[in-house]
């Protein structure tokens, strides 16, 4: 989604395999990457891990993040939720979001051997209309 207020263009990867993980990456217009979210969601085990979320400095505290996490919660409800490790402003944001979704988001928690984040590709990505 872009509006020429917040110039962010938000391209979403999803997944062509079950060991592939889904992507946004949010980019300005000049295409320059200042936020991603790389996921994936074992539906047969209803467990969702959230491999990496990241963004630039200038484009921290500004629901970013809160938007990504969203859209991954909103494909696949009902998922019990683990991160990879986080990074101190992660170890700050994901309890926030626990809080409010209900989503625990375990720190380094066991998935289920069906999401094999080390085996993954990308399809061609299309802008998003609905984050």
């Amino acid at each position: 989604m872009t509006t020429s207020k917040e110039k962010k263009i938000f391209l979403y990867y999803p997944n062509s395999a079950c060991a592939d993980c889904k992507v946004i990456r949010v980019c300005d217009r000049d295409g320059l990457d200042h936020a991603v979210l790389i996921w994936n969601v074992c539906q047969d085990c209803r467990c969702g891990m959230i491999a990496k979320i990241s963004i630039t400095d200038e484009w921290q505290r500004q629901g970013l993040g809160r938007r990504l996490l969203l859209w991954a919660l909103r494909e696949s409800p009902g998922c019990d939720w683990v991160t990879s490790g986080q990074s101190p402003e992660a170890q700050l944001f994901f309890p926030v979001m626990a809080r409010e979704t209900g989503a625990a988001f375990t720190n380094r928690g066991k998935s289920c051997g069906h999401l094999e984040v080390g085996k993954r590709s990308y399809p061609q990505p299309r802008v998003l209309t609905d984050i």
